[in-house]
């Protein structure tokens, strides 16, 4: 019989009491949304946490790159105990950024999406080869307390920032509603913060990198697979449409 992996396993369980350093009473657990992995919000009598079973094999990877995140101060969930393939992390309370940016349409999340991923890229690795997220989709960020949160850190690993940048951006404009005039304003004040933090010029080199997560995006959402592609032609050969 197959196994249900919408459920705590026992595995899960030990994590959940070592993490909190006694026995636990359940209060509710809800199963959020997650491509590759299970992660539950669990309330207890203790505190809220979050519980990530790895399906992948990268809790050991995900665990040691959120503590280099807290080490260097990013804001990320602090990761209370690995066991077993399972994390414990802290709970962070707040508003998703694909919310913030797809429904309400704002500029300030946009700003704070640009300011965390140029300090994640300023402080993540050891002197040499940029560390990036890899997994720069608008999904993995939350805003708490006027500070923006990165999530899903299992896929950090050396790289060319820009390539976050350009996923981040085609998250943004692949969202629906897609490739509306004020999502390009949206990513255009991403992209002048994260120049302002960084120093480096990003509205012209990142569009190879839109472009290749545009066409990445096509090959899983058949209903809009053709405006992901028409895009992505269009952001290599044209460059940034003009809008009036």
């Amino acid at each position: 019989m197959s196994q249900d992996l919408t459920l705590m396993d026992s595995a899960g369980w030990s994590a959940l009491r070592s993490a909190l350093n006694q026995r636990v009473v359940l209060i509710n657990e809800a199963l959020i949304p997650s491509k590759r992995n299970r992660v539950w919000i669990v309330e207890t009598d203790v505190r809220p946490v979050v519980l990530k079973r790895s399906l992948c094999g990268r809790a050991e990877k995900e665990f040691a790159s959120l503590m280099s995140a807290r080490k260097a101060g990013l804001d990320v969930p602090f990761p209370l105990l690995l066991s077993d393939n399972h994390i414990v992390m802290e709970y962070i309370p707040g508003e998703r950024c694909d919310a913030l940016v797809n429904h309400l349409f704002s500029s300030k999340a946009a700003e704070n999406l640009a300011k965390w991923l140029a300090r994640f890229h300023e402080h993540m690795g050891d002197g040499g080869m940029p560390v990036i997220m890899a997994d720069a989709e608008l999904s993995n960020f939350m805003v708490w307390d006027d500070k923006v949160y990165g999530f899903d850190l299992e896929d950090a690993s050396e790289g060319d920032p820009l390539d976050d940048v350009g996923k981040l951006l085609a998250s943004i404009l692949g969202s629906e509603p897609v490739f509306t005039p004020v999502k390009f304003d949206i990513c255009m004040r991403l992209l002048e913060t994260y120049e302002g933090e960084t120093g480096m010029e990003a509205r012209e080199s990142v569009r190879p990198h839109i472009a290749k997560h545009l066409r990445l995006s096509a090959t899983t959402r058949p209903l809009f697979r053709k405006v992901l592609l028409d895009a992505a032609r269009t952001f290599e050969s044209a460059g940034w449409p003009t809008l009036a």
